[in-house]
């Protein structure tokens, strides 16, 4: 029996003593998975820490090991925006394409075959990322990614997890600090809670990244620290007051301030030892305790990271090496016709049911009726299934020792299967008495054809474009089939048609009805949801559009161009030859995107749209430019021939680092021709021509300093 403690001083003591058990025991269990003592003994270490703590409340710490959430229930998530964008990472198939990203870097930094170069590899996390903002050394913002651009501010969940120390040592912390990790669950845990999901009659998670998401963007705080989860930092964004060299330099240091790092992440010198620890880690990946699906391999030297930058869509100095999908044998029963925002009709087979990477696959796309001619898909066949990540599971081979003589043949559809109208495949070019169609049938319908209406309004609504709480799938499809909201300014005159007499189904709207005491109470929290969002950013309402070919990294490229709508419309309306053509010379854009984008804005109806979208409230804002002071900043520049100092590729970026744009075509709105050796003739005559400023290697070098 413990002696009963009566003095402050002694609980003092006492309490320090056992935060610090409770830490290192912590620690011992979760990161380095070498427990020192069983979980009842840990268990009375809490229990007789929270006994002090509510005997002596002045005592307890603000970061006390014993307290994993402090905070009320939100009602919903705010926005973030990250100061320094969480982009994707490239993916690489094989050891072939991690080799051809590996020469590309070489080429960029003009490196020659001895030159040392240290790679950083480690498993890939299959869980949820977020980022920790720490002042010094005191956690005061954790945040999603989100799109990329902005997340939603979880920081009060992200405080229930044991892993993340809401204040650091600040002796050693930075002012400002922005860790970026993973949030997962282990196996173990996984287990464990489904158990107990079931145990309480809930529905069971179908896998540990789907519970880590799911219980991280829990709004009640308290049911967020109901659930395991744990966190790695593997990365970083802003870092005051201290510099670094190599990247391992600062894991070792989030190491020392006490932040989880995963001790599986090694340095490597060659491709033939990434490979090597890329197969020993698939060989153990299921003894891991967690789930990964890959390799990162990122480069070392922050130097070069810093010469490297990033595209619009993901950093050139790291990749990721993806596993082999997972694949398991089906039938296929029947197949049915799937219609897209686009009009694509995609064939998607419907499946025997059958368990792969833990997770029920009843359904497997197809992808279009050209690689069903080619696989000899037929309906009756037995065939594999590949699943990999979150991508939807797809049909990869037929065994054809295995069909039977009343297989069925899958039939080309010549008109939509939703409104009827005429389904076909698109000219791209005749040239030459050769014709050349698109692989994909369209419906020719447009928005007369229901299942391209509704995929275009959630669309619209989605995540990246107006991102409405309340209208969710489930609430597009209701309110289409009901006749409230047949194209995107129908949602925006709801309130007028609709504010005192709002249909039944709008208590659905807001997820649990116990929390709506009326139908008027639920309609007025989605007049204010859309309310709320009729003030968009440019780059935003470009991808609501559903432009062919667009997606929402290319409709940020745009808006940086462009800078407005009125001008962006102004110019593919006016059909300016030069302004696109300038366009489609801009790195990530090319000519499908603004063929379609010529399409889009000739085309009467979608240009109503816009007006009757602008007229209804809807604010566009004009992209924000940054503003960067520097000789070029706003030139348009071209390079032509091979460079000596730097690469054609590194010279491109730091131009733009400046504030200006690269082209690869003269016009008269070009401000620079930068020459190399071996320069194209008629670019030199052309600038000439238009009186261009011609520059040589060394005068860049001068106009970029």
């Amino acid at each position: 029996m413990k002696e009963t403690i009566v003095l402050e001083q002694d609980a003092k003591s006492r309490l320090d003593k056992l935060y610090k058990e409770i830490l290192f025991h912590n620690k011992k269990y979760f990161q380095d998975d070498n427990p020192e003592i069983s979980d009842a003994e840990f268990d009375e270490l809490v229990r007789e820490a929270i006994l002090l703590e509510s005997e002596f409340p002045k005592l307890k710490k603000k970061n006390s090991p014993t307290e994993k959430v402090g905070s009320k229930p939100l009602e919903s998530f705010k926005k973030v925006k990250h100061e320094i964008p969480m982009l994707s990472i490239q993916n690489a198939k094989n050891i072939e394409e991690v080799d051809n990203w590996i020469d590309g870097l070489k080429n960029f930094l003009l490196l020659n075959d001895n030159e040392r170069i240290e790679f950083i590899a480690e498993p890939k996390i299959d869980g949820l990322s977020a980022t920790l903002i720490y002042k010094n050394g005191e956690l005061i913002l954790g945040a999603t990614r989100g799109d990329g651009n902005y997340g939603e501010d979880v920081t009060e969940n992200l405080k229930t997890i044991i892993d993340i120390p809401k204040f650091l040592d600040k002796k050693l912390a930075p002012k400002v600090l922005e860790v970026r990790g993973e949030v997962y669950i282990t196996h173990k845990e996984f287990n464990e809670l489904n158990k107990q999901q079931k145990a309480n009659g809930k529905d069971q998670f179908k896998n540990p990244r789907n519970a880590a998401a799911g219980s991280l963007k829990q709004l009640d705080p308290s049911e967020t620290a109901k659930r395991p989860l744990r966190f790695f930092a593997y990365s970083w964004g802003k870092i005051s007051d201290i510099s670094f060299k190599y990247h391992s330099e600062i894991i070792k240091y989030f190491n020392d301030l006490g932040l989880p790092i995963n001790v599986e992440s090694s340095v490597h010198l060659s491709l033939n030892s990434l490979e090597k620890y890329y197969n020993n880690t698939l060989n153990k990946r299921m003894d891991i305790g967690y789930d990964i699906d890959g390799i990162v391999y990122k480069l070392d030297r922050l130097d070069w990271r810093d010469r490297l930058q990033s595209t619009g869509h993901h950093p050139r100095w790291a990749i990721a090496h993806k596993f082999p999908a997972e694949k398991a044998i089906s039938k296929i029963i029947d197949v049915q016709i799937q219609v897209g925002r686009t009009g694509v009709l995609t064939p998607v087979a419907r499946l025997k049911p059958v368990t792969i990477g833990g997770a029920l696959v009843s359904n497997a796309s197809l992808h279009n009726y050209d690689d069903i001619k080619k696989k000899d898909i037929r309906i009756g066949d037995n065939v594999w299934v590949q699943r990999a990540g979150d991508v939807i599971p797809q049909v990869i081979e037929v065994i054809k020792s295995k069909r039977k003589k009343n297989s069925q043949i899958i039939e080309v559809p010549n008109k939509c299967p939703i409104c009827g109208s005429q389904a076909k495949k698109e000219l791209l070019s005749e040239q030459n008495n050769q014709v050349n169609f698109e692989k994909y049938i369209r419906c020719t319908g447009g928005f007369s054809c229901s299942s391209q209406a509704k995929e275009r309004l959630k669309h619209f609504v989605s995540k990246e474009a107006f991102d409405i709480d309340g209208l969710g799938e489930k609430q597009i499809n209701d309110f289409f089939d009901m006749g409230l909201i047949k194209s995107p300014t129908d949602i925006f005159s709801l309130e007028k048609r609709y504010k005192n007499n709002p249909p039944k189904i709008w208590i659905y709207t807001s997820g649990s009805k116990s929390k709506i005491n009326t139908i008027k109470d639920s309609a007025i929290k989605l007049f204010k949801a859309i309310e709320d969002k009729k003030n968009i950013n440019f780059d935003r309402f470009i991808y609501s559009l559903g432009i062919r070919h667009l997606g929402s990294s290319t409709a940020s490229l745009l808006a940086s161009h462009f800078i407005s709508l009125e001008n962006m419309t102004s110019i593919f309306t006016n059909n300016s030859f030069d302004e696109i053509e300038e366009v489609k010379s801009l790195d990530g854009i090319g000519s499908k995107v603004t063929d379609s984008l010529t399409i889009f804005f000739r085309d009467k109806g979608t240009i109503n749209l816009v007006k009757e979208l602008l007229s209804l409230g809807v604010i566009v804002n004009d992209y924000e430019k940054v503003d960067i002071d520097s000789k070029i900043s706003g030139k348009k520049i071209v390079i032509t021939g091979t460079l000596e100092s730097m690469s054609r590729a590194e010279a491109k970026v730091k131009i733009e680092s400046l504030g200006a744009k690269v082209v690869s075509s003269i016009s008269q709105k070009t401000d620079y021709l930068i020459t190399g050796n071996k320069p194209t003739v008629s670019k030199v005559e052309k600038a000439k021509v238009l009186d261009i400023n011609v520059l040589n290697e060394s005068e860049m070098d001068q106009l970029l300093r």
